[in-house]
Formats: C-alpha cells, structure tokens, sequence
C-alpha cells in the first residue's frame, strides 16, 4: 500500500475547513474518552435507585445456604454474572515478560484499543493532506490532556466517586492514557521533523518560539517518561515524584504558546492539576505527634492528634491512609536537604484511632529514605532536628514530640468497607505481611465491631515478635489475644520485653536461628508458623498458648485460602492483602482458583507503587 500523503498548498478556505476539523474531531475524541466515564455512573445510579427500593419493600440479603440464593445462582442471570467475574478476574492478571511485571491484561487491552481508535481518528477525513494528518496527531493528544490530569487528583476527583475507588487504582489508568497521548505526540513530532527536513527549512523552523516552545514541552514529556521506568523509581522515587511536579505544571503553559487551538484544553488540565495541590493544601493538617521507637525494631511509632471533625472522617474509613510530611518547623536547621522536604509526601496506612483521644497511630519503618529516617531520629533525640549525617541507628528512647503534617483519609478498601462489614458479604479473610498490618488489623478490629456475627480471619507475618507490639492498644483490645488472628513469625523471636506479651507466652516463643532448612521467603528468611493450639483450648494447662509448629516453613497461604473458601460451598467471600509484592501475587493466584470455579470474591491489594 503507498503512501497516501503529499504536502499541498491550500487555499484560506481551505485552511479553514481543515481548522473546523480539527477542532470537531478533537470534540470526538473528548466524547470517546467520557464515554467509558458516563457507563459506570449510569450503573451506579441504578444500583443506588435498585437499593433503595429493596430498602422501600423490606428486602434482605438472601443467606448464602438458603434455597432463594441457590435458586438465584443456577438463573441465566446468575450463570451469567459468574462468567463476568470469572472475565473481570482474568483481564486483572498480570502480564509477566522476563519476571517483570508490564501492567495487566486490562490495561493492554484498554491501551490498545484505545491506541488504534485514536489512530482512526487521527486519519479519518484528512484525505491527501500531509500536514492535516501532522496536526491531528497533536490536536487529538491535546485534547485528551484533561483527562490525563483528572486521573491524578486526589482531593476531590469526581472519578473516584463514579467508580467508586481511590486515586490509587485511577493511577493505573493515568499510566495507559499517558502512553497513548506519548505515542501520539511521538508521531506527531516526527511527521513536523520530517516536513521541514523535506523542504529544507528544519534548523529556521526549529528554533522559531512557537516550535521551540513545542520542542521543550516535548523533552520534557520524554523526561517525564524516562523518570517514570521502574529501575528509575526504584533508584530514586524523588526524583521521578519531583520530575513528574515540574513537568506537569511546565508541560501547559509551553503547549499554550505552540498551539492556540489547545489553549482550552491545556488550561483545562492546569487548573485541575492547580486546583488539586490547593485542596491537597487545605485538607492538610498539621498537629502535635508523639514518636517512639519500638525496641528491638527498626519501627517507628506515631501518634498524631488531630481536631475532632476531622477525625470523624478517619473512624468512617477503617484502612485508610494518610500522606504524611514534615513542616517548616520541624525541619533540619541550616541544612541543604530543608528544601527537599517540600516534595516529601509518604503514604502510611492509620493502624487505629483512638475513640477518646481522637488520636491516630501511625507505624513507618525506617528506610533509606530522608522522611522515615527523619522521623527515626526524631523519634530517639527527643524531637531535636540533627544534622542528616546523623546515624540512623534505631535504639530505645525517649518519646519525641515535633509538629507534622497529614493529609487524608484515603484509600481503595474503605470505600468499599460498608460491602465488607455487611451481610452481603459471608466471610472476610485478611492477610498482612510486616507492616502491612497497618491496614489489615484496623480493618479486622472495624469489621467485628459493626459485623459481630462475621466470620473474619487475620493472618500475619512478621519477622520478630516485637514488630507486632504496637496492636497492642492499651484498651484491652489487643488482636494478640484474639483466637480468629494467626501470627507467623520469622528471624530472631528473641524480645523479651515485647509490651502486651506475657511471659508465659513469650517463653513459647521459638527461635528460627536453630532451624535447617526449608522454604525460603521474601525477605530470604525461613517463617515459622505460630498459631493458637485448639486442640488445648478446652483443657488445662496453658489452654489458649501460643505455640510454634514444628515444621520450619512459610505460612502456607494456599491452606489458609482454601480452608476459607470451603468453609461454606456458596458464601460470599473477602480477601484483603497487604504486604510484600509476591505474598499478594501469591494470593491472587491461590484465590483466582476459586473465583474460576464460579465464587464471588471481593479482592484488594493494598499497595503503594506509585
């Protein structure tokens, strides 16, 4: 097939014609990005109007054994909604090339799509016309840059509540449409490149202003890209959160200057992205909080006071997180790294929230990074800004006070916690690993308090016994004690002074450093299993006791998930992770089976990869 293109002279009127069509399929283009906006709210209505009928007539959630829910399932309809999920489960798998992780199937197939309709776009009506074709590849990615900018408000984006979810799982979205609008400026570029290299005018029209503003935008683009690689954030995440800051805010104006046409559209994404950092600003609080390390550990305990309204926001949404930074106060004094800590915003997960106080307890493990090993120092100086050479070492001290900043609540699960703690769901299934508790235990606590009769199952791991000391609450209601949460520990148990353990139950605690052998887990170290002996519940005797098992190996997760599932054929059932990447890869592989075999499941992964 030739090469339909060739450079033609038009006429004014022609010019003009092809002016209007730009402009009317860049007006497609905005159509076809709203349309996948416009199912899901429609959905979402007549779910809302469904409910409140059934609410009107007195209808219930049927139970899982009873004959109407059977019935249901063996309906078209019910046949039908099995293979949806069955469809949905599919389409989030992972697509793994090299062991690396490219996005999920959806994010492919959505990418592609909307990729090659885009290309359609770009060429339809452009006829012979070399440089209509050049001009509606940049007018169609233009267009297309308020959506781009919609998907990473935080405060208050209206996506988040048509599809009822969290800017974090909107940002997967931002990703795919960045690499259609990427592609298209690709092309676009190097059409204009070879236009003016073809007829002889490419160094004069390159650094005219209104070219040369283009040229930077789209540098700029490409180090925005570049920033975004996974081996780059895995180098330095501030440099790629930076870069992203800069370049988004400097990406508009320069566009404004290249293309008049997208003035609307650039302006647009500006005051979105604007819009959001102001909001972001107000809903930030800044309070006193009390930091502590915990012993043997390299985890750092914060408990933040905040004023009570806004603490009515963090009791609703058990499992939320918070972006946590330092103020002006509370940085380090003639230090080069002060200005850095403007572009410091750490995600933490709220571990619990104390109902008098109206305190929030936060638990950050000290990284490499300058925020958690900021927050270390505070926490064993007494609150003293050092020097950032300071050591990082953690050891027991003193709690600190200093000023921080939060700014939340956020987060995917507890939007959708009143599904989780409800009837409509039969069973709920938690599993944490580290850290990663932050977000399970408040969850489990929330879900037995509003759901008393659910059947709810925390498992934990951990790698030493004093990682689990901070759930213990002070209010006598430690998970600790609980029967329904199952702790595996891992590496040196050896922390003898573990707050909320008993001795008797630390005596129980068995060292990992005499163990030979066995599974090796993510962080190259053998678990050991602790779990609650049933067997002695009822006897005397250290009834209750935790013990470890003799076998030296993970927690099994395939066993726990199955026991879950086959605990009732047609219960509906949750499964919330938090923890390491290949524990919740894990996970879902283990749960995927059961959802092909026709269950409804409710999943999350909670994570923070961007």
């Amino acid at each position: 097939m030739a090469w339909p293109y060739r450079f033609l002279t038009l006429s004014p009127e022609e010019v003009q014609l092809r002016r209007q069509a730009l402009d009317r399929y860049a007006i497609y283009a905005q159509i076809s990005a709203l349309l996948p906006i416009f199912i899901p709210l429609t959905q979402r209505i007549v779910e809302r109007y469904t409910r409140g009928r059934e609410v009107t007539r007195g209808a219930y959630d049927v139970v899982p054994d009873s004959p109407l829910y059977k019935c249901r399932k063996g309906t078209v309809v019910g046949r039908w909604l099995a293979k949806v999920r069955i469809v949905q489960w599919w389409s989030r798998d992972e697509v793994i090339i090299n062991g690396q992780s490219w996005g999920t199937r959806d994010q492919w197939m959505v990418g592609m799509a909307s990729m090659i309709w885009m290309l359609v776009l770009c060429i339809a009506g452009t006829g012979e016309d070399y440089l209509h074709f050049t001009k509606r590849l940049g007018t169609i990615a233009t267009a297309l840059m308020p959506f781009q900018y919609l998907l990473i408000l935080k405060s208050f984006s209206p996506l988040a509540w048509v599809f009822n979810t969290s800017h974090e799982t909107l940002n997967r979205w931002h990703r795919v449409l960045a690499r259609v609008i990427t592609a298209l400026l690709i092309l676009h570029a190097a059409c204009y490149l070879n236009y003016f290299a073809q007829v002889g005018i490419l160094q004069r029209r390159l650094f005219a202003p209104v070219v040369f503003a283009g040229v930077v935008a789209f540098a700029g683009l490409n180090l925005l890209n570049t920033t975004a690689l996974r081996a780059v954030r895995a180098w330095s995440y501030r440099v790629f959160f930076i870069t992203h800051l800069v370049v988004a805010m400097a990406i508009p104006p320069l566009i404004f200057i290249h293309a008049p046409s997208a003035r609307l559209s650039v302006g647009t994404a500006l005051v979105l992205f604007l819009a959001d950092i102001a909001m972001r600003r107000l809903r930030t609080t800044t309070s006193q909080a009390t930091l502590e390390t915990i012993p043997g550990t390299t985890l750092v305990k914060i408990m933040a006071s905040i004023p009570g309204p806004k603490v009515n926001a963090f009791r609703a949404k058990p499992g939320a997180h918070i972006y946590l930074s330092i103020p002006a106060a509370a940085r380090p004094i003639a230090s080069n790294d002060a200005l850095l800590y403007e572009f410091l915003f750490n995600p933490f997960t709220v571990a619990d929230v104390d109902d008098h106080t109206g305190a929030l307890t936060l638990v950050a493990r000290q990284h490499d990074g300058p925020l958690t090993r900021r927050l270390a120092q505070f926490a064993q100086h007494g609150g003293m800004a050092m020097p950032s050479s300071t050591t990082t070492t953690v050891f027991p001290a003193a709690a600190a006070t200093v000023p921080l900043s939060i700014e939340g609540p956020y987060g995917t699960a507890s939007r959708h916690f009143a599904q989780i703690a409800s009837p409509r769901t039969d069973r709920v299934l938690l599993i944490a690993g580290g850290v990663g508790a932050t977000f399970a235990v408040p969850l489990y606590r929330a879900v037995l308090a509003d759901h008393p009769a659910a059947k709810v199952e925390l498992v934990w791991a951990i790698r030493a016994a004093g990682d689990a000391t901070w759930a213990v609450t002070g209010r006598g209601d430690s998970v600790l004690e609980d029967e329904n949460v199952n702790i595996f520990l891992t590496g040196d148990l050896g922390v003898g002074t573990a707050v909320g353990v008993s001795e008797p139950r630390r005596a129980s605690f068995a060292s990992s450093s005499d163990a030979g052998g066995g599974a090796s887990g993510d962080a190259g170290e053998e678990l050991s299993s602790l779990y609650r002996d049933r067997r002695r519940a009822g006897g005397g005797g250290g009834g209750g006791r935790w013990t470890s098992s003799h076998s030296r190996r993970r927690p099994d997760l395939r066993r726990i998930i199955d026991d879950t599932f086959r605990g009732g054929p047609d219960e509906r059932v949750a499964v919330l992770v938090c923890g390491p990447a290949s524990m919740a890869r894990e996970v879902r592989r283990h749960v995927g089976a059961w959802v092909y075999r026709g269950r409804d499941v409710f999943f999350h992964d909670e994570s923070f990869g961007w």
